[in-house]
């Protein structure tokens, strides 16, 4: 009689080994099936870099991350949209805006700015390099910018081509980080 006990308990103990095992192979599988669905259907269709939705008279700062920027022949582009209405908001007056871009000047990187897909009209009025009270340079780069009405939503977009030439390909410029904000100032238009 003890043996047959015995194996009775190896039996049970065997059975809930192999449920415990299933169990949790299939917690194993179905989470796997679940993340990978989940991240199957994400993606979005946003094909700007920076967004400024303007409101009232203001100036709206962003900062613009230029990674692993090589020297090459072809300009990088950012693409930057501004608008005068957002999903819930338009502006109540109508405003002009200005576009000012300002960098370090650890690369020499050349900037111009382009309105929607026309590359023949560079928009940058003016470059000044000034210094801070801690003596680091900035180059301030000044852009036409443009007007909004109050009626109806209006956006804009624009191309900032980033060039890094070919000619810098040393190894004295690797790895060194360029900072770049881009600032939207807005005031109320006067007609």
């Amino acid at each position: 009689m003890g043996r047959a006990r015995r194996r009775e308990k190896a039996r049970a103990l065997y059975k809930k080994i192999a449920f415990f095992i299933i169990s949790i192979l299939l917690i194993i599988t179905t989470i796997r099936f679940t993340l990978s669905r989940y991240r199957s259907r994400g993606h979005s269709d946003a094909n700007v870099d920076l967004a400024f939705y303007l409101f009232k008279e203001e100036s709206i700062s962003q900062e613009l991350k230029l990674e692993s920027i090589l020297p090459r022949e072809l300009p990088y582009v950012y693409d930057l949209y501004v608008a005068n209405h957002d999903d819930t908001d338009r502006t109540e007056t109508s405003i002009q805006y200005t576009i000012q871009i300002m960098t370090t000047t650890n690369l020499p990187l050349n900037f111009s700015v382009y309105k929607d897909d026309n590359t023949e009209e560079d928009l940058v009025t003016g470059i000044e390099t000034r210094t801070d009270t801690d003596g680091t340079y900035y180059k301030f780069i000044d852009v036409q910018g443009g007007s909004f009405g109050f009626r109806n939503d209006e956006e804009a977009t624009y191309k900032l081509h980033v060039t890094f030439p070919k000619i810098y390909n040393q190894s004295e410029y690797e790895g060194i980080v360029e900072y770049v904000k881009i600032t939207i100032k807005s005031n109320q238009k006067l007609e």
